[in-house]
């Protein structure tokens, strides 16, 4: 069964019509098409307008469409020109303007630019995995990556840092880096990360310095919770471009 979905920060909220318009033409399709709103952590079936309007889309809300079924690619076409009347679907790079500007405005102190995301189409083993991870931080960032490397790896001996099926957050406070930073990896191919849990392909590495204030971690243990949270977890699991995995870890940390 085919999967799709868009990903896009609304510039208007959703009216009456708009909900109107968007559960007609999910009638239109056999595919199971769902709406999140990120930013409110609410899903609803989309074919429901009166669910549609429960969501109370906002300007400045994150959301995703989520499209299952053999008809998802031509669905995922329709349900693409209509999101971007409503925002601004997340796919070229040039679309990571917003969330970038939304992490230096309220975590200035914070790095997470969209070359710090990568993607894997082979196979990796769990020290591949952490050493591209390792690699995606900003090197002006990081005075020793070999022992950063070696921080990691005891971290994981004690532990393995997996969050959920499909999703591991290795960690690390480390005098190796100077100031917060995050790494995203996603994997085509299934990853064991050594958990009865099961293998991962969506890893987020988190470097923070070490002696860091309470106040500099906040922001983790928002994205922490945010990961435990199913609507968070399934809509980052289902972004298919790394503007779109961006936007929901950086809101992620913003809470």
């Amino acid at each position: 069964m085919l999967t799709r979905e868009i990903t896009f920060y609304c510039h208007h909220g959703m009216s009456i019509t708009q909900a109107k318009q968007l559960s007609r033409l999910a009638g239109m399709f056999k595919s199971c098409i769902r709406g999140t709103n990120l930013t409110r952590r609410q899903t609803v079936t989309v074919s429901n307008q009166l669910s549609l309007l429960t969501l109370a889309i906002q300007p400045g809300d994150l959301c995703q469409l989520q499209i299952e079924g053999n008809d998802a690619e031509l669905a995922h076409m329709a349900f693409t020109c209509w999101c971007g009347e409503l925002g601004q679907p997340l796919v070229r790079p040039a679309t990571a303007a917003l969330a970038e500007q939304r992490l230096a405005d309220a975590l200035p102190d914070y790095f997470f630019t969209l070359a710090q995301l990568g993607h894997c189409q082979t196979g990796l083993d769990k020290a591949q995995a952490l050493s591209q991870l390792i690699d995606l931080l900003p090197a002006q960032l990081v005075t020793d990556s070999a022992g950063l490397a070696d921080e990691i790896a005891s971290r994981e001996q004690i532990a393995a840092t997996i969050i959920r099926p499909g999703l591991a957050m290795p960690h690390v406070l480390s005098s190796r880096v100077t100031r917060p930073a995050l790494a995203l990896l996603a994997s085509k191919a299934p990853i064991e990360w050594g958990s009865r849990i099961g293998p991962v392909q969506t890893l987020i590495l988190l470097a923070i310095p070490a002696g860091s204030p309470r106040e500099t971690l906040l922001p983790l243990t928002r994205l922490a919770r945010a990961m435990l949270d199913d609507v968070i977890a399934s809509a980052l699991l289902r972004a298919s471009s790394s503007p779109a995995r961006q936007a929901i870890v950086v809101e992620s940390l913003l809470g």
